[in-house]
């Protein structure tokens, strides 16, 4: 099974943005263990002054990608790129670039699925772009992500999802009100085709024997409604109710991420999902006619419907990943007749930032306020 990677570059962060905040005065509280470090602008592989040492990369890149490992976000600026999670399989990264911050050239070796809440708000009358390129290199194909978008579901407008190849380094400048506030999901591997081959081999934790867990009994013991958005005891929260095949990754005030696992020959228990969210898949297994799916109640309103839908990305010759937005789901049982796992990643809202993300930025996210401050230079 996959042990979560706690990584040097956080806890070194987490002092240095702790320290700078309270000089400012700052309520900042508990966000600076989340944020990987600023290495140097030249990302040298040897620090001595810090003692700070590159890490390799934590899988081979895709698809051909010719840039450095000094030039992946993470590395090259940790600040404005958070690495929440990261196993064998996935990287889930909170991407914050505030109003005229000038961050640094990155670039991203994996193909990804964006997901956003929020917009980035009217143009900012002050906004004054950095000087020098936008772009490391102007003539790669991995400039082009060859994006597509999955609007939210039942004519939402948030969450929406985005399956993106490879990124070559860039530059962006956020020259709106509002952050550039998003999360991306980046998978080390794609696993395609490939996984009714490999399955075993990639994901051995699936073979081990599980501990039975029945469905629930409907009835007033399992408690009140969670919420008017999601009309069911938290009890049918996937998490609680299908323990086996729903695995809490990574949790905070503000979203969770889950991996979602349905074995050959397994049904689920009767589970539910209580917020607004994204599947992310990078295999083909949820397309199988094999997978069926029961609901509890077929006149609920939340049983799926309206669910908006991307394809993969149109370059680097890739089939994966895709995404699909979902709202709250009413509680559904899952059942796998086929000799493949059903495998995807389900990113939730606890909060979604909508329009309001112009207004209050900087109380739901203070710590963007001192990002400008604490940066190093531009090279």
């Amino acid at each position: 099974m996959d042990v979560p990677k706690v990584s040097l570059r956080s806890g070194r962060s987490a002092a240095i943005l702790f320290g700078a905040c309270v000089a400012l005065g700052a309520a900042w509280i508990g966000l600076g263990a989340q944020a990987p470090a600023d290495p140097p602008s030249h990302a040298a592989n040897n620090n001595v002054a810090t003692g700070w040492k590159m890490p390799p990369r934590p899988a081979p890149e895709c698809c051909g990608y010719p840039f450095p490992r000094e030039t992946d976000a993470e590395i090259a600026d940790g600040a404005a790129h958070i690495v929440h999670y990261e196993d064998s399989h996935i990287m889930l990264m909170e991407v914050a670039n505030p109003p005229l911050f000038n961050i640094h050239m990155h670039g991203h070796p994996f193909a990804s699925v964006f997901a956003h809440d929020s917009n980035t708000g009217a143009k900012n009358p002050d906004a004054q772009p950095p000087a020098g390129p936008n772009q490391l290199d102007r003539t790669s194909s991995f400039n082009d992500m060859g994006s597509t978008d999955a609007p939210g579901p039942n004519g939402a407008a948030w969450p929406t999802c985005t399956p993106a190849a490879p990124q070559a380094p860039h530059r962006p400048f956020n020259a709106n009100v509002a952050p550039n506030h998003f999360y991306r999901l980046e998978f080390l591997r794609l696993d395609g085709t490939d996984l009714a081959a490999h399955w075993k081999e990639w994901y051995p934790e699936m073979t081990a024997p599980e501990k039975p867990v029945k469905d629930l009994v409907p009835g007033p013991a399992l408690g009140p409604k969670f919420s008017a958005e999601w009309p069911y005891p938290i009890a049918y929260d996937s998490i609680n109710a299908a323990p086996n095949n729903y695995k809490l990754l990574y949790e905070n005030d503000k979203i969770r991420l889950l991996e979602v696992t349905v074995r050959p020959g397994e049904t689920t228990p009767m589970h539910g999902t209580p917020y607004s969210y994204i599947m992310a898949f990078n295999s083909t297994s949820l397309l199988s006619p094999d997978v069926t799916d029961k609901v509890m109640d077929p006149s609920s309103p939340l049983n799926g419907a309206g669910a908006g839908q991307a394809g993969a990305p149109r370059t680097q010759h890739l089939t994966e990943p895709t995404c699909t937005t979902m709202a709250p789901r009413a509680p559904h049982a899952i059942h796998n007749g086929g000799t493949t796992p059903l495998h995807y990643y389900q990113l939730e809202y606890k909060r979604i930032d909508g329009d309001g993300m112009t207004a209050h930025w900087k109380e739901w996210y203070p710590w963007m306020q001192y990002m400008q401050a604490l940066r190093q230079p531009l090279p």
